[in-house]
């Protein structure tokens, strides 16, 4: 039985009672926790948060819950390991669960090659030469409340760093696991690598359903010249759980960066999810895959910025919505000043599976400079057409399966894009589950 700290509130007592850490994360934990202290909740009444409703949100959650520790991975309790997925066919593991590291493990001949895979306390104990220089360059700690109350209160997280030209060829993840009802999660992720590195890193939060937790999320990728990255993150917290993630990358020269965003889980989930194309060639895919039912929101932001020349970057967000739930996704690509012949296009696209579910897409286009470029955009929110259950049911197909047909057929562009095996044929199963509940 894990012990839990009774302690709950953000104040100054919870703050002093967080684990003892260095003093670069002290000096940032008393700032963040100003900023906190200062900043207002986002507001309806702003364009950013117009869509989302936090009002009634009480900041009464424990900041620190224990998790354990483990030797090895035998010491992991099996649930958390099912949801980790194909263990044997990782590079390298990290399991959090609540607030605190259990276990990681890299693979011995990575090490050897100076790859850098770690508790991001640890990594910033023993690798601060790689780790101040990056940590909130990216996601500032006044960006809102949130992500101040994330620097203040953060414990654990995921430092990953690949230097130059080694190529990882297996995936590497972290599962950031909570159990503990009335708890808040910070999880964190600062990934950053060298010149010619390649890498896919999974991020997944999972939960059983809880009565109330909030989960308070930053990504921050750094993918250095003519690097290749892969992000996924894998979001399926059971019901209850508040989660709020800003996920911000700068892709540098001639990288390639690839986005997977999946969406299922959470009473309400809202994810800031945001390219930024800082130096010439390089380019971003974003991904993106969510399946509401119940009452869940689903809230997705993102935002393709295109400094550099030559940049491209292609959004493809694909939503079903059945029950009452709600979806919203606001995408904006933006081409500076400066910035020649790029190369952007967003689509965002959402199926209604009952008459009380609602979708809404909202892209923008904010061109800043003349030279030539190709931008786009494209959105769409419906029902399940009826004359392609009419030429299935005609065809002897129930229309229960008729309709299981035209969603997965509705999916499979993002599908067909998804390069991990493992990855795809777990989002099929999802979908299947999904659609097998009941409204």
């Amino acid at each position: 039985m894990i012990e839990q700290l009774t302690k709950t509130g953000f104040d100054e007592e919870a703050l002093a009672a967080l684990p003892p850490t260095t003093p670069f994360v002290e000096t940032i934990r008393k700032q963040a926790f100003q900023e906190f202290l200062a900043q207002p909740i986002p507001s309806q009444e702003t364009e950013e948060w117009r869509y989302t409703d936090l009002s009634d949100l009480e900041f009464d959650f424990r900041p620190f819950t224990e998790g354990g520790r483990a030797a090895n991975l035998d010491g992991v309790p099996e649930e958390i390991l099912n949801a980790a997925g194909v263990v044997g066919e990782r590079a390298g593991l990290q399991i959090q669960r609540n607030s605190e590291v259990m276990v990681t493990h890299l693979d011995p001949e990575l090490k050897a090659k100076g790859v850098v895979f770690c508790d991001l306390d640890l990594a910033i104990a023993n690798h601060p030469d790689l780790v101040e220089r990056h940590l909130n360059g990216l996601v500032s700690t006044d960006r809102s409340k949130f992500t101040a109350l994330h620097a203040a209160f953060r414990t654990g997280g995921t430092f990953l760093y690949v230097p130059h030209g080694v190529e990882i060829a297996v995936p590497i993840q972290t599962v950031t696991w909570t159990d503990a009802d009335g708890s808040a999660v910070f999880p964190r992720t600062l990934l950053v690598t060298e010149e010619g590195a390649e890498v896919t890193f999974i991020d997944r939060y999972v939960s059983p359903d809880l009565a109330r937790a909030l989960s308070d999320a930053v990504v921050e990728i750094y993918a250095g010249p003519n690097s290749r990255v892969s992000y996924v993150v894998l979001q399926e917290w059971g019901d209850g759980v508040t989660h709020l993630a800003v996920q911000r990358a700068r892709v540098a020269r001639d990288a390639h960066l690839r986005w997977l965003g999946v969406a299922l889980g959470g009473s309400l989930a809202r994810a800031e999810v945001e390219s930024l194309l800082a130096e010439d060639g390089g380019s971003s895919e974003m991904l993106g895959l969510y399946f509401g039912d119940g009452d869940q929101h689903i809230d997705h932001r993102s935002l393709q910025d295109h400094v550099g020349s030559r940049t491209s970057s292609d959004l493809l967000y694909k939503g079903a919505m059945k029950g009452r739930s709600n979806a919203i996704n606001t995408g904006t690509v933006i081409i500076e000043q400066g910035a020649h012949r790029c190369d952007a296009y967003q689509t965002n696209r959402n199926i209604l599976l009952s008459e009380t579910a609602r979708a809404h897409s909202v892209p923008n286009l904010e061109i800043l400079t003349n030279d030539p470029t190709r931008c786009g955009h494209a959105a769409s929110v419906g029902p399940v057409d009826e004359d392609q259950l009419f030429y299935l049911m005609s065809r002897g197909i129930s229309r229960e399966e008729a309709q299981r047909l035209v969603v997965f057929g509705f999916f499979r562009e993002v599908l067909d894009r998804v390069d991990l095996e493992e990855i795809r044929t777990g989002l099929e199963r999802a979908i299947e589950a999904e659609l097998a509940k009941e409204d």
